[in-house]
Parts: structure tokens; sequence; C-alpha cells
């Protein structure tokens, strides 16, 4: 796993002792890494992208127990990313403001029914953290920087539309097993120091995601007024 890059290096301090996360955002979190946990296991969503985890982290997470996933969900950051596709050529056009029947579950669809709840939350509440904490965006579900300015332009009905696309929603480190393992194994013995190391190892991770923005990160986002 990488090395936290120096503009991340106080990532670790900051997310535990609150600094970054509220006990709020936290919570929040923690209720979406569980219901992203439950659908993904559902033998009818097993080959939709939004759940891709590579077969042996999902043989593994499909081998845990309700109680031990619950802890697994109580991370520091998000266990899906999420990403605001834009339409073909980059223009949303006036009819497609909103989510067509296409993309609506009908009332024999309620896996359908769930995922698109699920994206709705996950998009109210980025758009709650990208006024109260905007560097949470990016810790928690994995923004990329553009993605964090374009959340804070977004009309409800732009959110309708990239909550109802299938791009909106994927898994976070879907072929990292050892990870997985090591938060799986923490959890399931209930221990706070492994469960810190476990989290450490997340956001070495995440330095890796985000090492790409090191000749930016000296510099702060304006953000548009919303």
């Amino acid at each position: 796993m990488s090395v936290t890059p120096t503009f991340l290096a106080p990532l670790p301090e900051l997310l535990e002792q609150g600094g970054v996360l509220t006990p709020a955002i936290r919570r929040d979190l923690s209720d979406l890494n569980r219901q992203f946990l439950e659908l993904g296991l559902a033998g009818e969503l097993a080959a939709d992208p939004r759940f891709a985890w590579s077969e042996p982290v999902r043989s593994r997470l499909a081998a845990t127990d309700a109680a031990t996933r619950d802890r697994m969900a109580a991370c520091p950051f998000a266990l899906f990313e999420l990403h605001l596709p834009r339409s073909p050529g980059g223009a949303e056009p006036p009819g497609s403001r909103v989510a067509d029947d296409a993309v609506r579950p009908g009332p024999g669809e309620p896996w359908s029914g769930r995922c698109l709840a699920f994206a709705h939350f996950v998009l109210f509440v980025a758009l709650r953290l990208a006024d109260a904490a905007p560097l949470a965006t990016r810790i928690a579900l994995g923004l990329s920087p553009g993605d964090e300015l374009r959340l804070n332009e977004l009309c409800p009905s732009e959110a309708a539309r990239i909550a109802a696309s299938p791009e909106a929603i994927r898994p976070r480190w879907p072929e990292q097993p050892r990870f997985w393992e090591l938060l799986r194994n923490a959890a399931r013995a209930n221990s706070p120091p492994a469960l810190r190391l476990a989290h450490c190892a997340g956001i070495c991770l995440l330095g890796a995601e985000f090492s790409v923005l090191g000749a930016t990160a000296s510099t702060p986002l304006r953000r548009p007024p919303r």
C-alpha cells in the first residue's frame, strides 16, 4: 500500500479526532456504508457495476456476518465513490434535466428502487458536505476537485439525473482484497486498535488516489457561491 503523500500526512489524526469529519458526518457515512454493503451483497445485484467488487473481495464480504459488516461500515470514509457523470458532449439538454422513465424503477423492481434511493441519499449527503465541509467531500466520497466544484452548481433536477445514472456510484478499492481482509478481521475482532490500523490502511489508499493532485494541493479551490 502506498505511503500517504506529504499534503495528506495529517489525515489519520484529523479523521480520527474529528478535525475534518464531525460526528454527524461519521454517522451519515456509516449509514451509507451499511446500505452499500447490504445492496452490493444482494444476489440480484451481483452483476451491477455499482457493486463490482473483484471475486476475492465479494466472497470475503459475503462470508461476513451482519454485525461485523456494521463495524466495517463505521469508517471515516465511504466504501464507495461518487462520480458526477455528464451527458454525451458535456451539455445537459433541457429534456434530460430529470431522470426519464427508462431509469425509473417500476413496481416490480424493488432492488432498482432501493439503488435509486441510495444514490439520492449519497447526493444529499454530498451536497451537505460541499456546503459544510468541502475537504470532506474529497476525503469521504472520493470526489475529484472538478466534481467537488460541480456539486456547488447542481440544481435539484440535475442532482436527480445524476442519482439515476448507473455511473454515479462505484465500489472503492474493488481490487484490494488485502485492505478488505484487514478491515474485516479488525471488525470481526471488534478491536479499536485493529480498526484504527485498518482505517489508516484505507487512508494510505486514499493517498494513492490523491497523489495525482499533489501539484495543485497547495492552492485552495475556490468554490462558487451556491
